[in-house]
């Protein structure tokens, strides 16, 4: 990361409030505090304030929309004037209702952006002459990214009046965008550079632009270099996680705990703004038949819009939600089928000529039935499960 003579430490100002209306801010206390430089505000960007890809994500909020939201930032010459000068700000909240469970935004119909079907076969028809229909819910929470290196963007207005941002991003092209549409000049009079990321995972794709607008901005304003440097409280209070996820399925079995039909609906916890949710819900959508033969099948999505940090990329990418779905499904039901968990598997992986959901070969899921049975061979998981049946017998 770049080191620099006379380099400003950027604090940000966060909400104390879930969601709450900003109908003022009073910086002037700030500048009272020994080394306190400037207050970056909504009246200071020359160009667009946000950052997000959509124009849906200000910079500088008028309404803060989860606890620990930036609302301004604060320039000191060290990083303690800089954090007693964010402590000064006087804030003015007017409180709203908040959401921050995705069950909460599902009763109260918040969501937003696109709803995606994926659908094969009849499910009703097949439901109706399924020997065994069971239904079910299942919610599960989302993921810190904790990568070793917090997001940091060091930035500077060199002598030719270019800014140069190093910052620790996956997308350098898409932060010059947001730092140029920021700032009110083309994307040629931005670079950005990302030496070396100490991990990411996803965290890292979307998320860093508006870190690298702030120490752009401080640095134009002011004319000297700005650091943005979030501490590991900080970066996990503000910035995205892997989405949570609820479903709520029907599924059909015949005799011969084959699948019959699947009917779900997954809700993706977005958080705040729309970021990656709309391309991880779908992934999720369809990665929800994993490895099964399901003939039968219709899954619909939607993205719960709550008072947290906006939900973002995360490895997998929405991949391991929709499996997840899944395998909860047939773990819950194989007992009530009499049928040991790994044979219900066993039963239902792809065979040769059937085609996944969205058109994609069957071939490509044959590995599993190769794969599930040197671990059955070599793995102890009898020993390790006590039986399977037995455990299942007893297991809530």
């Amino acid at each position: 990361m770049l080191r620099t003579k006379d380099v400003l430490h950027a604090r940000p100002v966060q909400s104390t409030q879930t969601h709450a209306r900003i109908p003022g801010i009073d910086v002037a206390p700030a500048y009272s505090v020994p080394g306190v430089v400037r207050v970056l505000t909504a009246a200071d960007v020359p160009g667009v304030n946000d950052a997000g890809i959509k124009h849906d994500e200000p910079l500088f909020p008028a309404e803060a929309m989860f606890h620990g939201h930036a609302l301004c930032w604060v320039l000191g010459e060290t990083l303690e004037a800089a954090r007693l000068g964010a402590a000064a700000v006087v804030v003015d909240y007017q409180p709203l209702p908040s959401m921050v469970g995705v069950r909460d935004a599902i009763d109260a119909g918040s969501f937003r952006g696109a709803t995606p079907h994926l659908a094969r076969g009849d499910s009703e028809a097949a439901f109706a002459t399924a020997e065994h229909v069971f239904t079910g819910e299942f919610e599960f929470a989302g993921q810190e990214h904790f990568y070793l290196e917090t997001h940091a963007s060091p930035a500077l207005v060199d002598e030719g009046g270019q800014v140069f941002v190093q910052c620790s991003t996956q997308h350098p092209t898409e932060t010059q965008e947001i730092v140029a549409h920021v700032l009110g000049v083309p994307s040629h009079e931005v670079t950005v550079q990302c030496l070396r990321m100490g991990g990411a995972f996803g965290g890292k794709e979307m998320q860093p632009h508006g870190f690298a607008a702030i120490a752009a901005l401080g640095a134009t304003l002011t004319g000297r270099p700005v650091r943005l440097r979030l501490n590991r409280t900080r970066d996990m209070t503000m910035s995205g996680k892997r989405h949570g996820f609820h479903a709520s399925w029907r599924v059909g079995f015949d005799d011969e705990g084959h699948f019959v039909a699947l009917d779900a609906m997954l809700t993706a916890d977005g958080g705040w703004s729309p970021d990656m949710s709309e391309p991880v819900l779908a992934r999720a959508i369809c990665h929800i038949d994993n490895s099964y033969w399901i003939p039968n099948l219709r899954v619909d999505g939607r993205i719960a819009k709550t008072n947290k940090t906006s939900q973002t990329a995360f490895r997998g990418f929405g991949g391991p939600r929709g499996m997840l779905v899944i395998e909860d499904i047939l773990g819950r039901c194989a007992p009530l089928l009499d049928v040991d968990a790994v044979e219900l598997r066993r039963r239902n992986f792809y065979q040769p000529g059937q085609d996944t959901p969205y058109g994609r070969g069957g071939a490509a899921c044959r590995p599993a039935r190769g794969l599930l049975e040197p671990v059955l061979a070599n793995g102890d998981v009898r020993a390790a499960t006590g039986g399977d049946r037995a455990v299942q017998r007893q297991s809530p």
